[in-house]
């Protein structure tokens, strides 16, 4: 028989308010990977043959959507970042395993860490084509999509379009499934993205991160170009498409949906191309703080209609050795920029789900599948609002449902 769960907490909240109220205590009845009911324990009440849960310093809510990370980085630790991010590419190249065991024990890592920090469903890229991550996910039973990364340009550019070309979709394992990612438009051709957009797959990519980028795509010139004309990368050197990243791939991202990982550095007329063509900006407030990136459009983007997720990137740009969180991003947002909690909990659920094709009800209290309920500490006598304590202190999540782990045995 599957468990039925009577959850009664403090403050149950959902990114689209559904729970007990802003203010009173709430209730949620959960059987086994589904929702039965969520409102004020009295609309719930007291069903037979429910375990009850009780969390009255806790404000409970669905688990979390990290939208981008780099789940095979897990191995490298956080470390201070010395200024030159040419310099730090060329570290985590070097800093990459290879061998299949070494990619899987780093994938497992950060799984361990991902559910430590609440952790429902991820946009995971994974380096070097290896399919590695993908089968480490689907044993883990977590949701979300496995991007595998290429990179291909100039004479490289055939191989990295065949090597998108043999990703073929294939059944979804859960709610995980497979998708591509040509790495960024200074690393990858036309042709890759191209490849990527006709492939039926989820596309991802990193754009508009850095300011050498654009320099590198208007002129050729930059750190980045000494560092990809010395591996090889930019050999034959391309001549340079001369316009911002975003322009260079107007064409693809109107095409199809695309999850775009940081987009740190965009022109107010992009706003409007960026919300028309769907894609999704991932936004990493740590690692931008982390590399030095602290104008974010993240707000006019949402005002202007572009769905904006969290996402972390790699375990070496966080502050938190213990867990690989968007509640981490979130409790950033609210301190530095006084960001509506309850924006942030979309830009964490069900804004990070749309952007992963998932079903945004999979983290919502909706009746239907959940991918797992967590609860976070507050104090019931503080007058502030619960879910503004939650972003001011630093617990742990605790899982209280977490039908996920379970889909499938590792």
């Amino acid at each position: 028989m599957v468990d039925r769960l009577l959850i009664r907490a403090g403050r149950v909240i959902d990114a689209e308010g559904r729970g007990g109220g802003p203010r009173g205590p709430g209730a949620l009845l959960v059987e086994g990977d589904r929702v039965l009911a969520a409102g004020t324990p009295q609309a719930v009440g007291i069903p037979g043959e429910a375990t009850v849960v009780d969390r009255p310093h806790a404000v409970v809510m669905p688990g979390l959507v990290n939208a981008h990370c780099h789940l095979d980085l897990s191995h490298l630790p956080p470390e201070p970042y010395a200024g030159d991010f040419a310099a730090w590419i060329d570290g985590v190249r070097l800093g990459r395993v290879t061998s299949g065991d070494a990619i899987a024990a780093a994938v497992r890592r950060g799984l361990d860490l991902s559910r430590a920090g609440g952790t429902a469903a991820v946009g995971d890229v994974a380096g070097g084509c290896s399919p590695v991550p993908y089968r480490e996910l689907a044993a883990d039973g977590m949701a979300g999509v496995s991007f595998v990364e290429v990179i291909g340009f100039g004479a490289r550019e055939p191989d990295a379009v065949a090597a998108v070309e043999t990703l073929v979709p294939r059944p979804q394992i859960g709610h995980l499934r497979l998708g591509v990612s040509p790495h960024a438009p200074y690393t990858c051709g036309p042709d890759v993205f191209r490849a990527a957009a006709a492939s039926g797959l989820p596309v991802a990519t990193h754009l508009a991160e850095t300011p050498q980028e654009i320099d590198l795509l208007r002129s050729g010139t930059g750190p980045l170009a000494a560092l990809f004309g010395r591996l090889g990368l930019w050999d034959p050197a391309p001549e340079p498409p001369g316009v911002h990243p975003i322009d260079h791939l107007a064409a693809v991202l109107a095409a199809v949906p695309v999850l775009a990982a940081h987009v740190n550095y965009v022109e107010p007329r992009h706003l409007a191309l960026l919300a028309s063509a769907k894609t999704t900006v991932v936004y990493c407030p740590r690692a931008a703080a982390y590399f030095g990136h602290t104008m974010h459009r993240y707000r006019e983007m949402l005002a202007a209609g572009v769905n904006v997720a969290l996402g972390t990137d790699g375990l070496a740009c966080l502050d938190t050795p213990d867990r690989i969180s968007v509640l981490d991003e979130m409790r950033l947002l609210h301190r530095r920029d006084a960001t509506d909690p309850m924006t942030l909990l979309a830009m964490a659920t069900t804004r990070g789900a749309a952007g992963l094709g998932l079903d945004p009800r999979l983290v919502t209290f909706a009746s239907g599948p959940i991918a797992g309920v967590i609860a976070v500490g507050f104090d019931p006598g503080d007058p502030r609002d619960a879910l503004v304590q939650v972003l001011q202190r630093d617990d742990l999540p605790e899982w209280i449902s977490a039908a996920a782990l379970s889909c499938v045995p590792r």
